[in-house]
């Protein structure tokens, strides 16, 4: 049960349905939104590689208390508390949907025994930093989306998730050898 539930963040769901989004935004006129939406996505997921590319490369530590950082976490609540950011002006309920999504998609992953709580409070705190600066750049006092956009934003993200669901990107293996690859140029101290 756990694993399904942490299978809807994974990199072959959650890129899908961020590519999705963007051009839903695009085709119902709300390039704004679809380049902060695309902006933020992409300006996350980059720095979340950026840290495994550099964990991966530094090794496993002696006293294990971050290793690879949760893209799962990230992801699940980037993407689906970012969807919330689009549908809701509200930073109040924005903040606690991302923070909500952060606790769930985190313990799945510890309960999963595939991170520690330090990994998983590392992606849910990009996760929500992301879901944050992406309400703060659409503004408060934007138009809301068309009952039309909003509609087809959550049926895309519903759909893509049922049809996506279980299917395993498995990117930490490309991660470690593009880290092996990259690794003259990704400093590491160990300790």
């Amino acid at each position: 049960m756990i694993g399904a539930f942490s299978d809807f963040a994974d990199q072959a769901v959650v890129g899908p349905v961020e590519i999705a989004i963007f051009l839903i935004l695009i085709l119902v006129g709300r390039r704004h939104d679809a380049l902060v939406w695309g902006g933020i996505m992409a300006a996350a997921s980059c720095l979340m590689l950026f840290l495994k590319l550099w964990c991966e490369r530094c090794g496993i530590p002696h006293q294990r208390l971050i290793y690879s950082p949760s893209g799962h976490t990230m992801g699940g609540t980037m993407v689906y508390g970012g969807l919330l950011a689009l549908l809701c002006r509200n930073g109040t309920i924005v903040v606690a949907g991302a923070c909500a999504l952060a606790i769930a998609f985190g313990a799945s992953r510890v309960f999963l025994h595939v991170h520690t709580v330090t990994e998983a409070v590392v992606g849910a705190l990009i996760g929500v930093g992301a879901v944050i600066i992406l309400h703060r750049l659409l503004g408060r006092h934007r138009n809301p989306l068309s009952p039309q956009a909003a509609f087809l934003s959550v049926a895309a993200a519903l759909v893509i998730g049922c049809a996506l669901h279980g299917y395993r990107l498995s990117a930490e293996v490309w991660i470690a050898k593009a880290s092996h690859t990259l690794g003259r140029y990704l400093y590491c101290q160990r300790i």
